[in-house]
């Protein structure tokens, strides 16, 4: 590819907003013709490299906009510490179905029996389905 070329395509995938493309191109197409890959799978890659880190900075971008007071989830939650809590329920209700039947959740009990971290745990599993929190 010539100087002129180079310096094109530089322009276009800057115009075109493509920053991860940007960053990883040259080492992409290094690696393709290494492994003598047609143009097809090459740009295959390079689109998935770019699909890959947009959706990473949209859940970053959904997750700080919730503002969440921490961070909490439910690989870090004790079930057992509640029995009258349903695993199975909470875990149907962190699929979203609920928000797409405009539903509200209620979620009841003592202090400290880990209401707020259900709900920062729903609100990240609606983030990461593409939901604004």
């Amino acid at each position: 590819m010539t100087e002129a070329n180079t310096l094109l395509l530089k322009s276009n995938r800057k115009q075109l907003h493509l920053p991860t493309r940007n960053a990883e191109f040259e080492a992409l197409a290094r690696e393709a013709a290494a492994a003598n890959e047609s143009y097809s799978q090459y740009l295959l890659r390079l689109t998935e490299v770019e699909v890959t880190a947009r959706t990473a900075n949209r859940l970053k971008a959904l997750i700080k906009q919730a503002n969440f007071p921490a961070a909490k989830d439910f690989d870090n939650y004790d079930f057992t510490a509640q029995s009258s809590l349903n695993k199975a329920q909470i875990v149907e209700l962190a699929r979203g179905g609920w928000i797409d039947e405009h539903s509200n959740i209620c979620l009841i009990g003592h202090s400290g029996t880990g209401k707020t971290h259900l709900a920062i745990a729903l609100g990240l599993a609606a983030c990461r389905q593409g939901r604004r929190v």
